[in-house]
């Protein structure tokens, strides 16, 4: 059995610094534990972890390991709902001993998350 937190389907990198991802939302998914009965939202730190195990799972592809550091600007535009479909897009900038990844994560052709992580690559 598979990690139960995760929601990541398919994870392809298109070039050295772009990486998509393809995440679907189980309704019996953890995440939606008390968030909120009867009306079930998927929370905002599951977004955040979605995209996070998505550059990890990258970066272990590459052989390189990060230490995340730094979240900014990092938004929530829409409600995520049991049997979703999610399209996760990221770019890196590499800033020297630094990555930042810009993310997109959207549902439906409407962007649900946005905002950009900061990553120390670990030698």
């Amino acid at each position: 059995m598979g990690n139960q937190w995760s929601l990541i389907k398919e994870l392809k990198q298109t070039n050295s610094n772009y990486i998509e991802a393809l995440a679907e939302v189980p309704a019996d998914s953890p995440w939606f534990s008390g968030h909120f009965p009867g009306e079930p939202i998927l929370p905002g730190i599951a977004l955040v972890h979605l995209v996070k195990e998505t550059i990890t799972q990258e970066a272990q592809k590459q052989g390189e390991q990060l230490q995340y550091h730094t979240f900014r600007r990092v938004r929530f535009t829409q409600p995520v709902r049991p049997g979703e479909k999610l399209a996760v897009s990221i770019i890196d900038e590499d800033m020297g001993d630094d990555v930042m990844f810009h993310f997109k994560v959207v549902s439906e052709g409407t962007v649900v998350s946005s905002g950009m992580i900061t990553a120390k690559k670990i030698k």
